[in-house]
């Protein structure tokens, strides 16, 4: 399987989940309660398709976009300085603490947006069964950013694409986080898993930072792309971004 058609078969089953959501919860929105024993069977559907997706993620494959796979060290390759040198450069120090710096404004702002869930429904405007529907936008949303228009990229990392992208494989997390609000075993369930794949990914960075970007890993640049759905932009832009990085 091509990583173009899993991310295009999610998008389907996103819009078709939303739709489907949203005539249920106009018919009767209390049978989409996930934390009710008498909730509809399609939430537990959804919640199995949800468990499946997340758990492949643990598989290694060409199925996988190279992105979402650039913790592992199989799929590092040793470039410029840092192949020479062993090594960040200078530069690329500097680069990275500018990514870091990002990247936690990234997080500050996502914490903040989940914040305002988290105060509507304390104060009893938000059920369980608005916040399965943010999740399901999410979810949706998610396909959009890897389709290339992703508010992450644009307004707060600046990075090339997903393939250098730093927190690409947060949205495992991000995904679940409106269920999380609700502590229940069904939202504990997928966010248990979704929190070990994110402790991976940052462990692998903390240790690891050569593998993440494209000055320092020859497997993210272009030629080696298997996203299938990369923008045009983006591969005119590489040398211009990969030599920001590198020294």
């Amino acid at each position: 399987m091509k990583p173009s058609f899993y991310y295009y078969g999610k998008f389907v089953i996103g819009i078709l989940a939303l739709f489907i959501f949203g005539y249920m919860y106009i018919q009767n929105p209390e049978n989409l309660n996930f934390t009710s024993s008498e909730r509809w069977i399609g939430v537990d559907i959804f919640w199995v398709l949800l468990l499946v997706d997340l758990s492949w993620r643990f598989i290694p494959g060409s199925f996988h976009h190279i992105g979402q796979q650039k913790y592992l060290k199989r799929y590092f390759k040793a470039s410029g300085s840092y192949a020479k040198n062993g090594t960040f450069s200078e530069k690329e120090l500097k680069y990275k603490k500018t990514i870091d710096r990002r990247t936690v404004v990234t997080l500050a702002a996502f914490f903040l947006m989940n914040g305002v869930w988290l105060v509507l429904y304390l104060l009893g405007i938000f059920r369980p069964q608005e916040l399965f529907g943010f999740m399901l936008l999410y979810f949706i949303g998610d396909m959009i950013c890897v389709f290339g228009i992703c508010p992450f990229r644009i307004l707060f990392l600046r990075h090339r694409c997903c393939n250098v992208c730093r927190i690409y494989n947060w949205d495992a997390i991000m995904l679940v986080t409106p269920l999380l609000l609700v502590p229940s075993w069904y939202s504990w369930s997928l966010g248990a898993i979704a929190l070990v794949y994110t402790i991976l990914w940052e462990v692998s960075y903390y240790k690891h930072p050569e593998r993440f970007y494209g000055s320092s890993n020859e497997t993210l640049n272009c030629v080696h792309c298997n996203h299938g759905l990369c923008p045009y932009r983006y591969k005119k832009n590489q040398k211009k971004q990969d030599s920001a990085e590198a020294s």
